[in-house]
Formats: structure tokens, C-alpha cells, sequence
């Protein structure tokens, strides 16, 4: 990390929020800091409401021809909050790439890697960001697919059962005109693009060993532009609870994967 700046405005662009400010370093201390991860927590609670009341909402559609009416506005809410914690995530990952601050949120220490700044750090930083972003997208899709089998079979129970033809259309719209299922196929779209990207950076950093290059910077900006604009696109807000479980495991391997192939020797 370079020396503490003084608190100076360095360049203004057009657009306010894209002003560059040169902020003290924080002080170093081997614990981790990330201020933007409370906006995801914004995101995290606002998603497990929107999820409970498409719950609460399948329910009482199940016992009453009354339909709950606010998932919609939950739905919205959380795009609101995550496009906020994304704008401050790709500030903070260009900040911790090239050392220039785009944002008055604190990270450090958030990337695991020694790379200086660069554009091959971006790369190096992006790679590490998909390296987790690929576990535990797995394990949202394994953990949506179970939850969407089972709404489809009480749906098909429901079918059976049901004579009033009223309430079974109440149901079907509850079920499949909400998006929840949407957004089943979105983290699929996003796993298998996610895997995809990953695997263009395992190759210049892992499989070729790339030169530093124009050619290699090239692929390596097409790659993280690639992931921006895929998550921009999908807007998929992953599970704290996942990531919190395997945090510890995955740094391990990531380590271990950055000193033995990536780093320079």
C-alpha cells in the first residue's frame, strides 16, 4: 500500500459521481475492512422479505381467494439497494486495482494478493472475485432448485386437490406470474456465464502464465468488463449466508491457488 495522501481533490469529471479524491490510506492493521459490504446487507434483508411474503403469498392463496399485494414493491425495493451496493462494489474494485479512490467507503485488505497496481491487478482481483463468485453461485442454484421443486410439486398437489376453479387460478398466478422462478433462470444464466469468464482468466493466469503484454492486458480488460456488465444484467444479490459458511475454506484455496500459479516467482 503507498503512503497516506493528503485529503485533496484530485481530478473532477463531468458526472459528480465520478469524482476522484485522493483519502488518507486507513491504518494498517492485518484485519479486513469493506464498508460497501453493509449496502449488500440492505440487499440481503430486503431479498429475504420479498421471498417471505411470495411465501405468505402462496399461502393464504391456498386457503382464500385474497391475494397479498405487496411482493412487487419488495422486488423493487431490492433492486434499488443492490444497483446502489454494486455501484459501490466496481468503485472500491477499481480503487483496490490502481490505488485511486472513486469512492468515501473504506475498503481493505478485501483481495487476498500482493499483485502492485496495475491493470494486471484488476485482472488478478477479478479472477479472485469469480473464484468465489462461482462457489457459491453453485450453491444458490442447488439451493433454488430444491426450493422450486418443491413449489412446483404443492402445485401440482394443489392441482389435484382443488375443485374451485377461481382459487386455482388465483394459484397459478401466485405461482408463476411472480419471479420467483425468473430469477431461478437468472442464476443459471449467471453460473454458467460466471464459469465462463472464470475461465478466461484461469487461462492467462494459470494455464499460459501470460506475458504482461498488450495483448494479455487486452483480454484481461475484456474479462472483468465482461463480468461488470454480466452482473449489471442479472443483478443477482448471493447468499451472506453461504458466503459466510465457506469464507474460511475458500480463502484457503484461493491462497494456495495465487502462490502456486499465479504470482510471479
Amino acid at each position: 500500500m503507498s503512503s497516506p495522501q493528503k485529503n485533496t481533490l484530485k481530478h473532477t469529471l463531468s458526472c459528480p459521481e465520478l469524482t476522484v479524491i485522493n483519502l488518507p490510506e486507513p491504518e494498517k492493521s492485518e484485519e479486513k475492512v469493506d464498508e460497501v459490504n453493509k449496502l449488500y446487507n440492505r440487499v440481503n434483508i430486503s431479498e429475504k422479505i420479498a421471498n417471505g411474503v411470495f411465501f405468505i403469498n402462496l399461502i393464504v392463496s391456498a386457503i382464500t381467494i385474497f391475494e397479498f399485494k405487496y411482493q412487487d414493491l419488495f422486488f423493487i425495493i431490492n433492486i434499488i439497494f443492490s444497483i446502489t451496493a454494486e455501484n459501490e462494489r466496481r468503485k472500491s474494485f477499481i480503487k483496490e486495482s490502481f490505488n485511486v479512490n472513486l469512492t468515501k467507503r473504506k475498503t481493505y485488505k478485501y483481495y487476498n494478493n500482493d499483485e502492485q497496481e496495475s491493470l494486471r491487478k484488476m485482472g488478478v482481483n477479478c479472477f479472485e472475485n469469480l473464484f468465489f463468485t462461482k462457489y457459491i453461485a453453485k450453491k444458490n442454484v442447488n439451493h433454488r432448485k430444491y426450493k422450486s421443486f418443491i413449489i412446483v410439486l404443492l402445485y401440482i398437489i394443489l392441482l389435484i386437490q382443488v375443485e374451485n376453479l377461481e382459487l386455482l387460478v388465483l394459484i397459478t398466478q401466485t405461482v408463476f406470474s411472480s419471479e420467483y422462478f425468473f430469477k431461478y433462470i437468472k442464476f443459471l444464466y449467471f453460473k454458467v456465464h460466471v464459469t465462463r469468464i472464470y475461465q478466461k482468466l484461469f487461462d492467462i493466469f494459470v494455464t499460459t502464465h501470460a506475458e504482461d503484454d498488450k495483448v494479455t492486458r487486452i483480454k484481461i480488460l475484456d474479462a472483468a468488463m465482461d463480468y461488470e456488465c454480466l452482473k449489471f444484467y442479472c443483478k443477482i444479490s448471493l447468499s451472506s449466508r453461504i458466503y459466510n459458511k465457506y469464507n474460511n475454506k475458500l480463502n484457503k484455496e484461493w491462497d494456495e491457488l495465487y502462490h502456486s500459479s499465479i504470482v510471479y516467482h
